[in-house]
This record gives C-alpha cells, sequence and structure tokens, in this order.
C-alpha cells in the first residue's frame, strides 16, 4: 500500500511538471497559428462571454479552436464543450481544421475518433459535439463544462444554447469556470436572439457590457479585410454577392441578412411613437400562450381604413394561466373594449383533469375566439402579416407629417418585443420554405398572425375624389367579407339571377374581394 501511495505521488509530481512546462509553450507557434490583429484581440479577450464575428472570412472557425487548444493546455484539468448544430456542419469546420493542424499531436494531445475527443496529457479534455435541440443537447446532462464554445452561433436555436450554459461549472477550485466563446454570421434561428445579447447592447461592438447576472459580455466585429490569410477564390465569391447576402457575409450586417423572413419592415416606417387613437375604434388582442416560452399578447385597433395599430403588448415567461387572464384585464384602461380575443388553438386543449387554458381564461374573465389553426395557416398567416407590412395611401397622422404613403400595419414604440421578433424572424430551413423557423422567438408574432388573419378581409383604401356610387346600386356591409344590395331595388322576376351578365344583381350578395 506504501508503494502504491508513492507511485500514486509520483505520478501526481510527473503530472504536475508536465502541466508546468506545458504552460510555458507556444501553443499557436508549435501549430504554425499567427493570428491577424482581430483574432489576437479575440485571443486576449478575458471578459466572460465574447462573441466573435459577422462577415465570413474573418478565420472565426480557426480562432475558436486555436483559442480552445490553448485553453486546454493552460489549464490542466479544464473540460470544454465545442459545439456546432449538427455533425456535418462540425466535420466540416471545426474538425477539418483540427485535422489540418495533425490533431494537435505537437502539444502531446491524443484524439479519440470514436468519442470525438481530444485528450491532453495535463488532464484536459476539448469535446467536439453537435446539438441540434435540447434532447440533442440533454443526452450528456450529466457532464459540466469550464468553457463553452459555439461556432455559427445564430445557426443553433436559442434553447440549446441556454441549456448548455446552465452546464457550465466546476467543481474544483483550481480548475477555473472561463466562460463562453462563440463565432457567427448574421442569420440563422438564433439571429435574434445573438443581436439582443451581443450587437445591440454593446452598441455594435462599440462597449463591453454586464449583464444581469453580473458577467461581462463582449463584442468582436470582424470582416473580410481582417483577414490577409484568406484563400482568394473564397475572397472573390463573397466580393461577387449581391443584395442580402451581401450585406450578411461580406459586409456583416446585423440589421439585414440572409432568408429574413420580414425585410420590408423598417423601424421609420412601422413605429410611431404613441399617440391617442380615437374610441371609436375596434379594438382587438392576438394572444400566444406559453409558460417556459413567452406568452404574448397584443392589442391593436382598427381604423377607418382597416389599417391596424398595435399600441400594447405582454412578453413575459413563468406566468399562470389564472395570473395571465389577471394581467390581461389589469393592463386595459377604464371602458376599454376588446371586441375579439384571437387566441391559439392549444389554448382549447384538456390534458387529464386539468381544465383547458381558454376555460381558465374564461373564469377570469377573459373570453377567447380560437384563431383557427389548421392546414396551411402558418403560411397563409404569414402572408397576411406581410400585406399588412405594404404602403397604402397615408393616414390622417401622417399625411400631416407630409407623407403621401404609409404602411396598413403600426406599431407603437413602446411595443418593443413584436418588432424584435418581426425584424428578425428567418425562414425555416426545413419543411415549407414560406414558412418561418420555429426554432427562433415567434410568440408575439404569432399573436400578430392570429389576430391579422381573423380581422376579414384586410385593408381598404377608398379614392376620396372617386364620385359617390348612385344609391340604388350601393352595397351594405353584411359581415367582414360580404356584402349585398338593398332588396327594395330587386325586381320580383327571380330570372334575373340566371342572366348571362356577370355582374352583381339588386338584393344579391356578393362576395367582396
Amino acid at each position: 500500500m506504501e508503494k502504491l501511495r508513492q507511485l500514486k505521488a509520483l505520478q501526481a509530481e510527473a503530472q504536475r511538471r508536465e502541466s508546468e512546462r506545458l504552460r510555458k509553450i507556444d501553443v499557436f507557434g508549435l501549430l504554425g497559428y499567427v493570428p491577424t490583429t482581430k483574432q489576437q484581440e479575440f485571443h486576449d479577450a478575458a471578459e466572460y462571454d465574447v462573441l466573435y464575428g459577422g462577415a465570413a472570412g474573418g478565420g472565426k472557425t480557426r480562432a475558436l479552436l486555436m483559442d480552445d487548444l490553448r485553453d486546454c493546455v493552460r489549464n490542466p484539468g479544464i473540460r470544454i464543450g465545442a459545439f456546432r448544430r449538427t455533425y456535418g456542419e462540425l466535420k466540416e469546420s471545426l474538425l477539418a481544421e483540427l485535422s489540418q493542424i495533425g490533431y494537435a499531436g505537437a502539444l502531446g494531445a491524443s484524439w479519440n475518433g470514436t468519442e470525438y475527443e481530444l485528450r491532453f496529457p495535463n488532464g484536459s479534455l476539448l469535446m467536439f459535439r453537435y446539438a441540434e435541440s435540447v434532447k440533442d443537447a440533454s443526452r450528456r446532462q450529466g457532464g459540466q463544462y469550464q468553457k463553452l464554445t459555439f461556432d455559427e452561433r445564430t445557426l443553433t436555436p436559442p434553447d440549446v444554447c441556454s441549456f448548455l450554459e446552465s452546464r457550465l461549472r466546476s467543481g474544483r477550485s483550481d480548475i477555473p469556470v472561463i466562460g463562453i466563446r462563440s463565432g457567427t454570421n448574421p442569420g440563422g434561428a438564433g439571429h435574434g436572439a445573438v443581436k439582443t445579447r451581443y450587437i445591440k447592447p454593446t452598441n455594435y461592438g462599440a462597449d463591453v457590457i454586464t449583464d444581469e447576472r453580473d458577467r461581462t459580455v463582449r463584442f468582436i466585429p470582424s470582416k473580410l479585410a481582417d483577414n490577409p490569410h484568406v484563400n482568394p477564390e473564397y475572397a472573390k465569391d463573397l466580393m461577387g454577392l449581391t443584395g442580402k447576402l451581401r450585406s450578411a457575409f461580406l459586409d456583416g450586417d446585423w440589421d439585414v441578412f440572409a432568408g429574413q423572413m420580414f425585410p420590408e419592415i423598417k423601424r421609420d416606417r412601422h413605429v410611431l411613437d404613441p399617440i391617442a387613437l380615437p374610441a371609436t375604434w375596434k379594438r382587438y388582442n392576438g394572444v400566444d400562450w406559453g409558460f417556459s416560452a413567452p406568452w404574448a399578447v397584443l392589442w391593436a385597433a382598427v381604423d377607418e381604413d382597416g389599417r391596424v395599430w398595435i399600441y400594447r403588448e405582454l412578453y413575459e415567461r413563468g406566468v399562470g394561466e389564472s395570473e395571465q387572464a389577471q394581467r390581461i384585464l389589469a393592463a386595459e384602461a377604464a371602458g376599454e373594449n376588446v371586441a375579439s380575443r384571437f387566441a391559439d388553438d392549444a389554448m382549447w386543449a384538456t390534458r387529464g383533469d386539468a381544465k383547458a387554458i381558454a376555460s381558465v381564461y374564461a373564469d377570469n374573465g377573459v373570453h377567447l375566439t380560437a384563431a383557427g389553426k389548421g392546414a396551411g395557416s402558418r403560411v397563409t398567416g404569414w402572408q397576411r402579416v406581410r400585406s399588412y407590412l405594404v404602403e397604402a395611401p397615408a393616414c390622417p397622422h401622417h399625411r400631416a407629417q407630409g407623407w403621401e404613403t404609409c404602411p396598413r400595419l403600426h406599431v407603437f414604440s413602446a411595443v418593443t418585443e413584436l418588432y424584435r421578433e418581426l425584424s428578425d424572424l428567418p425562414h425555416a430551413t426545413k419543411g415549407d420554405p414560406e414558412d418561418a423557423d420555429t426554432t427562433a422567438d415567434d410568440h408575439a408574432s404569432d399573436a400578430l398572425r392570429y389576430l391579422l388573419t381573423n380581422l376579414g378581409t384586410g385593408p381598404e383604401f377608398p379614392l376620396l375624389d372617386t364620385p359617390a356610387r348612385q344609391a340604388e346600386d350601393s352595397l351594405q356591409p353584411l359581415g367582414p367579407s360580404m356584402a349585398y344590395r338593398p332588396a327594395e331595388t330587386a325586381q320580383d322576376d327571380a330570372s334575373w339571377w340566371f342572366d348571362d351578365d356577370d355582374g352583381p344583381r339588386p338584393g344579391g350578395t356578393v362576395q367582396v374581394e
């Protein structure tokens, strides 16, 4: 037993000496890596959560890998998880870079091609993983990391990143928790979440901020010109891009990106400061239920010309259904009359003996109308949203400001979550390409979709200079999408129904297009 103890002590001492030796070696030099100025800025960053990227071709993937290798050498026993969305993406990016440097053999590392793990003599471990869903991420739920690396972070759904971040911890005082390092281009399911966390708060990289958990957050923008080692042919391909692809991949523009669902939405056109809305305008709600995911409620007023004004929103997590209903009523002013509240059909589903969520709402004084989800309703709803984003003859408010046209949808500046979601929502990468990506934040957008789909045929903008129609030839409204001609003008002979003329007949009902 004494000899065993001595042997363990000798092994520990040998490992300590090897760790000290590794701490002093030039990791980048041994691997033949010469960082660019921007890459060196990324390697020198000491903040807890750092995003590096923007444009394509800035050397993000190589910088992420080299940073992980250096941290493995400098911090004995550290566990680092390097993630991509799918195994195919992992193989073509981080693993391809790793193979080019001989799987870090120059650092004494050994590669396990079955587990996709790189183990170092000092006990450090670099694990290459993929996670397209929380289910993927939870396969190794018991594991812990002291550093997380996300390559192309915007392609990974935000809930996956949040789950993995919960695994950051250390059970040993001598092994530090370094934090998070990410690289990415604009676009993808996580675009909105990345923009909200890194881009806007840091003023597009100008500032370092501290989040609500007292962790420092930094964004280091990079462009093609920052990487003198980029392949010339690849650079020419990027230079040849046009439109949104060029903005995202060459310019690193976070406000316009490839795959954007609603590129037509513009803050200077669709958003306005709150104004008093006439009490005569009908009010409506759109409701998207959630508990772990956000619960979203929108209030809309519809003017005489059918424009929709979104003037209030609720957007919260972790609120029970009874409390949701109470908060809706509490948000409304005295005498505010909401004509209809269109909600997610799932709120009528029952689970065992529990009441349907819609019934709980009703018990608390909020009566809902099912939005009418069905086959194809998502795409139809998004088309409906798009029809309200277009320009039409200006409303009185904007005419007074000299505008000739304004959008059919107006959003008050206090309704921040809806605008954020609409401007950052990407197209689906699976299934129907006309649909939105369901893994992106779309909760307030869904509430808007339910609301607009149920408002009838949409805005009508009469030409004020057109002479009025003769009274006997006028249409009278009959519901949101039907109209009729007054019966007193109808002919007594019913044979008029069978005339060859396709025009509407007195006393007949016609569909309003």
